[in-house]
């Protein structure tokens, strides 16, 4: 039976990790790891209970044939490409690695795959791809201009715990006070005012869709809602087409729905990425609204799917 080691186990995106490992009855031994102020927790898969190790050099005492990496930049910086060397196969959920090595959204480009490290997108990101990338295999895209509405889970536990503050002297996560208000960057901006959350839906965009051609902007935001990330997404085809048969690339997508309304609520807890208000301005430029579980699909569940598969192949 395989071993895998689920790192940082006790977050929001590892718990969840958990949560749909049970749900598709991943049969495994598993190992849980976290910081040390959540060393000895008990959490569970399928209701099995599993005690939390806290993380540290021990990890490489132990041949794991997969590890998932649900943790900070710094932390995959430090143990990714040790764990790889040592013949693990490493999921990274952070976003250390995504240039270098495949970036894999498995309903797009599983076939990337290749060594030992493999890159879970940017959820946001993440949603995005899925809507678009059958209209750019088909009818193909020329440019891409997504702005991003981004929920509070996104940049973890603090920011939701400063969901309702008032007094700015109080954050310790978020540059500004959220409640009644949305802030419009994610991330260090640069000398462009390009931010972080930017950047990589940018980057990311062109690199799952084999598209270097592909023009994209981006313009994300962080807004007052617990968990789901809403996108819009114009977008111009390379080739003339009608609404039609857009919704119809649209609908024949693996895990996309289209749906009256999109909407956070209705994605919550969801594994399917929802469209909806297809719009057409004329013969090659189109427009859509977007919603994903950022914490579920856009995160947890697309990491255990690439998992599956691994496991299967």
């Amino acid at each position: 039976m395989d071993k895998i080691a689920i790192v940082g186990a006790s977050g929001q995106v590892g718990r969840t990790v958990l949560d749909i490992l049970g749900e598709k009855g991943v049969e495994a031994d598993f190992f849980l790891f976290a910081s040390q102020k959540s060393e000895g927790k008990t959490l569970y898969i399928k209701s099995k209970p599993y005690k939390v190790n806290a993380l540290s050099e021990d990890i490489f005492l132990q041949n794991y044939n997969y590890v998932l990496m649900c943790t900070r930049e710094d932390i995959s910086k430090k143990y990714v490409p040790r764990l790889a060397g040592n013949g693990t196969i490493v999921i990274d959920f952070s976003a250390q690695f995504r240039k270098q090595y495949p970036l894999i959204v498995p309903q797009i480009n599983y076939a990337d795959i290749s060594g030992n490290i493999i890159c879970n997108p940017n959820c946001a990101t993440t949603g995005a791809v899925m809507a678009l990338f059958r209209i750019n295999n088909y009818i193909g895209l020329k440019s891409v201009y997504i702005s991003t509405y981004q929920s509070l889970s996104g940049a973890g536990k603090l920011a939701l715990d400063e969901r309702y503050e008032k007094n700015s002297k109080n954050l310790k996560k978020l540059d500004y006070v959220i409640d009644n208000n949305l802030i419009p960057y994610i991330g260090n901006k640069d000398e462009n005012n390009f931010c972080v959350e930017e950047k990589k839906i940018i980057y990311e965009t062109k690199k799952i869709l084999h598209n270097d051609k592909l023009f994209v902007m981006a313009q994300t935001v962080r807004v007052p809602i617990d968990v789901c990330h809403g996108i819009s997404i114009f977008f111009e085809t390379q080739e003339k087409c009608t609404k039609s048969q857009i919704k119809q690339r649209i609908i024949n997508t693996p895990n996309v729905k289209y749906v009256e309304c999109a909407m956070p609520l209705l994605a919550k807890g969801q594994d399917d990425v929802l469209v909806s208000g297809l719009r057409q301005y004329d013969e090659r430029h189109f427009a859509m609204f977007v919603v994903i579980d950022n914490l579920r699909k856009g995160a947890a569940q697309n990491g255990v799917e690439i998992l599956i598969k691994l496991i299967g192949r």
